[in-house]
């Protein structure tokens, strides 16, 4: 099947303007990929004339960029240009990592040699054109040489679009415990003044309807009323973040519950805190709750996608029916008074993360895909 071993020309592609959970997936293994001859690639869309945030990061490590120069991540003069880099590079794999870059990757690849993997992550649903795009990705992924999903789930749901389980294997997103040993834990008490006796709890995601974050406040003002020390602090940006505000309003939550918006420090901030929750109604495989992990932060997570794969419940985290309010108010009070289990979690989610979650298993097993889609064999660098 293989030839002789040489070296592989892989292209990452995701339409991105910050810099956060996947984002650092496809980093980090750009940069653990050093260890074996291929050429990683990280690619993304110019809008608006900024460079995405993840493009500079990378640059900064000598990780080859390219940035396809366009009006919007929906301009159709991508597909021509993206299609003339393939050529120009002699690609031997397209890896697309969103709707967008889906979509692109798909009619951009025909007429090259590139072979096509789409990586699945999950489904968002946060307006009608985001769905319009979803719905044109599931018909076209279909055509992917192969499909990474990150997680059992994921894979559950593509073959219920029929696609076969021969074109698809299953690699969990990664985490690298050496970095975030090193990152600095945010004194929230007195970013946001709260008394030192508060117990934190926070949140960090997209504000759209499946990340659950209106029914963490509804379980948060129960937790309340049993533990008046709980603060939360719910992190980041999107179509319900004034939603949810108005609902902490309606709830006259105060200052008990803090929506502050996008935060670049957003893992010194998980590492500032008590307790992180994960409140998703829908997932893949977040990498919030690695990083939490990672940290030596207690998870309470509801039981959705590929989180059960991540968590051992009660050993190395707290698992919860998802949109359950009452369960997860009485997860948070548990997880506060019984300081010998929240010990034990943070323990043993610390040995997960190192033993099935390092960037080393991930990067060997991605490197088997794309020997398997190139017909290509690749040797491990001295």
């Amino acid at each position: 099947m293989f030839g002789n071993s040489t070296r592989l020309n892989i292209l990452h592609l995701r339409a991105s303007n910050f810099y956060g959970g996947p984002e650092r997936q496809l980093h980090f293994h750009a940069i653990q990929a050093r260890t074996y001859n291929y050429g990683i690639t990280i690619g993304s869309f110019l809008e608006a004339g900024k460079t995405p945030e993840l493009l500079e990061i990378a640059a900064r490590d000598s990780i080859d960029t390219f940035c396809l120069d366009v009006k919007s991540g929906y301009d159709l003069r991508a597909v021509n240009r993206l299609r003339r880099y393939l050529r120009s590079r002699d690609t031997d794999a397209l890896c697309t990592h969103d709707y967008r870059s889906q979509v692109v990757g798909f009619f951009a690849r025909r007429g090259t040699r590139a072979k096509w993997i789409s990586f699945s992550r999950g489904f968002t649903a946060e307006n009608l054109k985001v769905r319009l795009y979803q719905w044109i990705e599931r018909l076209v992924v279909r055509f992917a040489d192969h499909i990474v999903a990150v997680s059992e789930s994921q894979k559950r749901k593509l073959l219920d679009l029929g696609i076969p389980d021969s074109k698809i294997t299953v690699i969990h997103n990664a985490i690298d415990s050496g970095v975030l040993e090193d990152v600095d834990p945010v004194d929230l008490r007195r970013e946001f003044k709260l008394p030192r006796e508060t117990v934190i709890c926070v949140a960090a995601g997209r504000f759209s309807s499946e990340k659950g974050q209106l029914y963490l406040v509804r379980a948060a003002a129960n937790a309340i009323r049993s533990n008046p020390r709980l603060r939360f602090i719910l992190y980041g940006d999107g179509p319900d973040l004034e939603r949810t505000r108005a609902t902490v309003r309606e709830l006259e939550l105060g200052e008990k519950v803090i929506c502050p918006g996008f935060e670049k420090k957003i893992l010194g901030c998980i590492k500032g805190a008590d307790i992180l929750i994960n409140p998703s109604l829908s997932e893949g495989l977040p990498n919030v709750v690695l990083e939490a992990m990672s940290l030596g932060v207690p998870v309470i997570a509801t039981s959705v996608g590929g989180v059960p794969e991540m968590i051992d419940p009660g050993k190395s985290g707290v698992l919860v029916p998802p949109g359950d309010e009452a369960a997860l108010a009485q997860a948070i009070n548990d997880l506060v008074e019984h300081r010998p289990l929240k010990d034990k979690i943070v323990e043993n989610a610390r040995t997960t993360v190192r033993e099935k979650f390092s960037f080393e298993n991930q990067t060997l097993r991605l490197s088997r895909v794309y020997e398997l889609v190139s017909g290509k064999k690749v040797a491990v660098s001295d």
